[in-house]
């Protein structure tokens, strides 16, 4: 069998050269919906969600503000109320922004400035211990 001599303008269809039919024509992508996204980036989602504006009642009026903001009037709150928890978080979390922030001046908390804080926090236990010791010396 001899094979025919190509005429001008055939196309050979074969592995990787589909029949021009089937081609894509022009304009149009073979993915028209494109790349996927992607799952992202955890900062920028904690970013995102953190700006958010919420309303808030503070002091009797309605206030909109950001979530991280009320997040972070929260735990003000509660470490001033004797929260030791929260004090200790809004310490490393002072230091944290500082170092981000590039301040050197930051105050540095030593293990001794820290064992202050604590016991000072302490001062609600020692509130409800010394009024058990009145009330038992009252019987």
């Amino acid at each position: 069998m001899k094979k025919e001599p190509k005429t001008a303008g055939a196309y050979e269809v074969g592995y990787g050269k589909p029949p021009q039919k089937h081609q894509f024509q022009p304009g149009n992508s073979g993915n028209p919906k494109g790349r996927s996204k992607g799952p992202g980036n955890l900062h920028k989602m904690i970013a995102k969600h953190a700006s958010k504006k919420v309303t808030v009642i503070e002091n009797g009026s309605e206030k909109k503000m950001a979530k991280m903001d009320v997040v972070v009037s929260a735990m003000f709150n509660s470490a001033s109320k004797g929260d030791v928890g929260a004090a200790r978080l809004l310490t490393s979390m002072l230091q944290a922004a500082s170092e981000l922030a590039g301040n050197t001046d930051a105050p540095e908390f030593t293990d001794a400035d820290i064992a202050v804080m604590i016991d000072a926090g302490n001062w609600q236990a020692e509130l409800v211990a010394l009024k058990v010791e009145v009330s038992d010396g009252n019987e």
